[in-house]
C-alpha cells in the first residue's frame, strides 16, 4: 500500500509540474509584444549598406527608410523622412526612461528604432559595417533626443 501511494504521489506530482511548465510556456509567448517582433525582424538587417534616399533593406536603406520599411511588415505605413517620423504613432510622455522595445527614437535629422536597455537598430551611413550600415549602437543617448514614439502596442 506504502509502494501504491508513493507512486500515486509521484504521478500527481509530475502532473502538476506539467500543467505548470505548459502553463509559462504559454505565458512567454504571451509576453512578446509587437515591439519585440519589430525589433526581431529589424536586427535580421543588421550589417546590410546604407544608401541615401534608399529603401531596400537588402540592397541599401538610408534611417528612415529603414524604419519605413520595418514597420510595413507590420502593417504600418510611414512617411520616408525622419522628421515626419516625429509624427506618427504616440508620443512616449517621459521620453527614452519610458521607451519600449520597438519605439522610434527621433533625433534631429536621424530615426532608429528602440531595442531596450539603451540600445538601438538603425541605418546609419555610408561607412563601411560595422561603421556605417544598417547596425545596432549600444548608446541610444549618442545624440540628443527630440522624441520618442509608440507605433505599435
Amino acid at each position: 500500500m506504502k509502494r501504491f501511494l508513493a507512486r500515486v504521489t509521484v504521478l500527481v506530482m509530475v502532473a502538476i509540474s506539467s500543467v505548470c511548465f505548459m502553463g509559462s510556456t504559454s505565458e512567454t509567448k504571451a509576453a512578446t509584444t509587437k515591439g519585440q517582433k519589430v525589433t526581431t525582424y529589424a536586427k535580421k538587417f543588421v550589417g546590410n549598406k546604407y544608401r541615401y534616399g534608399g529603401t531596400s533593406l537588402t540592397k541599401g536603406v538610408d534611417c528612415s527608410g529603414f524604419t519605413m520599411k520595418v514597420y510595413k511588415k507590420f502593417g504600418k505605413k510611414l512617411p520616408h523622412s525622419s522628421s515626419a517620423q516625429r509624427k506618427v504613432g504616440t508620443k512616449v510622455k517621459g521620453g527614452i526612461k519610458n521607451a519600449k522595445a520597438g519605439d522610434l527614437i527621433c533625433y534631429s535629422g536621424h530615426v532608429a528604432i528602440y531595442l531596450g536597455n539603451n540600445k538601438i537598430v538603425h541605418a546609419s551611413n555610408s561607412a563601411p559595417y560595422p561603421k556605417g550600415g544598417i547596425k545596432i549602437s549600444t548608446n541610444a543617448r549618442y545624440r540628443k533626443i527630440v522624441c520618442v514614439r509608440r507605433v505599435v502596442k
